[in-house]
């Protein structure tokens, strides 16, 4: 009886621990797909409210394909990042980083792999989120 009940409060246990932490995350992962014949897909959401939080949208990219991301937002705060998430280091993976007064990326993809853009609301923790309306274009040219 006590191996049993040992069980039972580990398997909750393990459950929980499971289960929580996604329950709590508010970060947005999306595979980008491209409508057959074109070569740009338009998202569109909500800016992530919290600093750290953000809205990935994934690509897989050969190398020398051009990639161009455009965001829009009527809030000042926003901004996003480029990461390449598969080979390159910590230090290397960045491939572009925005300022929220500035929103445009153009630029070749270093190497074949998985790229990753991420859309933030807030940069700062003094900074107030809006959860404002945003669109982000990515086209990808070979």
């Amino acid at each position: 009886m006590k191996n049993r009940s040992i069980r039972i409060v580990f398997a909750a246990f393990m459950a929980v621990a499971i289960v929580v932490p996604n329950a709590f995350a508010n970060d947005v992962v999306k595979k980008v797909v491209f409508p057959k014949g074109k070569n740009t897909v338009v998202y569109k959401g909500k800016l992530p409210a919290k600093v750290a939080e953000y809205h990935a949208y994934t690509i897989n990219l050969k190398k020398g394909q051009r990639l161009t991301v455009t965001l829009t937002t009527t809030d000042i705060d926003a901004s996003f990042s480029v990461y390449e998430t598969k080979q390159l280091g910590p230090d290397e993976d960045l491939i572009f980083d925005s300022k929220p007064d500035y929103r445009q990326f153009s630029g070749l993809a270093p190497i074949t792999s998985e790229y990753s853009i991420q859309i933030y609301g807030v940069k700062d923790v003094n900074d107030r989120p809006s959860r404002a309306a945003y669109s982000v274009a990515i086209t990808v040219l070979n």
